[in-house]
């Protein structure tokens, strides 16, 4: 048993510094088994489990969820930090201080006398600083080695994407980008529909398609990922009323009551508006 007493923290270096000193506490011979058990890759799973959660709670507006979260997400920040101060991999005292170097390092139009009057300004500051000052450049033989390869595809399609666009290869417009998400749809149906059809032909098509619209969420400036996980809730949320609604009408859930459960679906979106 490890005798801890909790303080009601008023300032933010004593409340982060009382999670760090729990977090230790939790991962020492004496504290918690499953704690101890954790590594860097379980937690940084756990790290991006937390955050989607988070983001749960900011589409939905749930201000005590969004605590709640952002708090479990700064406990998984702090866990990885405990891990590696205990493999001694480096300094997470300079880790902390290399990340506040390099904020003020790419932001010279703040903290200097370079000049940025918007976003677009600033990412071409920032992109400039990564390359001429921290060296930060691609493998010759491959553009993208700075594109982490663990990404999903999702967030990799638009990373590669947004590579891309930094050294103008883009579309002028957006009209070219909804037309090629067009070609790219023609091309899966034809795809299916051909005599001789082929399934890894078809899946290629469906990922061109996929890869299509990632480049035109990128050029909407909305994440691919947070727009399909709004999809999601949306899909939940909607299903679980309709089936809600049958349950209460004794309608089963199969393919014999599809058309009754399309009216209710069209019942359930009606109801949204």
């Amino acid at each position: 048993m490890i005798e801890y007493t909790y303080k009601q923290t008023t300032d933010l270096s004593s409340a982060l510094m009382q999670l760090f000193t729990i977090v230790t506490l939790l991962r020492s011979k004496d504290g918690c088994p499953w704690d101890r058990e954790q590594d860097n890759k379980t937690v940084a799973t756990s790290l991006l489990d937390e955050t989607y959660e988070y983001l749960d709670a900011v589409l939905t507006g749930n201000k005590a969820e969004q605590q709640e979260e952002i708090g479990d997400v700064a406990l998984n920040v702090m866990m990885l930090l405990e891990i590696h101060h205990e493999h001694e991999d480096f300094s997470i005292v300079g880790a902390i201080n290399d990340v506040c170097q390099k904020l003020i390092r790419r932001h010279p139009h703040v903290f200097g006398d370079a000049q940025a009057e918007n976003s677009t300004e600033v990412l071409d500051l920032w992109n400039k600083i990564k390359v001429e000052v921290e060296g930060k450049t691609a493998n010759e033989d491959d553009f993208f080695s700075r594109v982490p390869s663990s990404l999903p595809p999702l967030e990799m399609a638009n990373e590669i994407q947004k590579k891309i666009r930094k050294v103008g290869f883009d579309w002028p417009d957006q009209l070219g980008v909804i037309d090629k998400v067009r070609e790219e749809l023609d091309e899966v149906i034809e795809a299916d529909t051909e005599l001789n059809r082929n399934q890894e032909e078809v899946e290629m098509e469906v990922g061109d398609l996929l890869f299509a619209v990632v480049n035109l969420a990128r050029y909407l400036k909305i994440s691919p990922s947070v727009a399909l996980h709004r999809s999601n809730m949306k899909m939940k949320r909607r299903f679980n009323a309709l089936s809600k609604i049958c349950n209460t009408r004794d309608i089963p859930l199969d393919t014999a009551h599809f058309l009754e459960m399309d009216a209710i679906w069209d019942e359930v979106k009606e109801g949204e508006k």
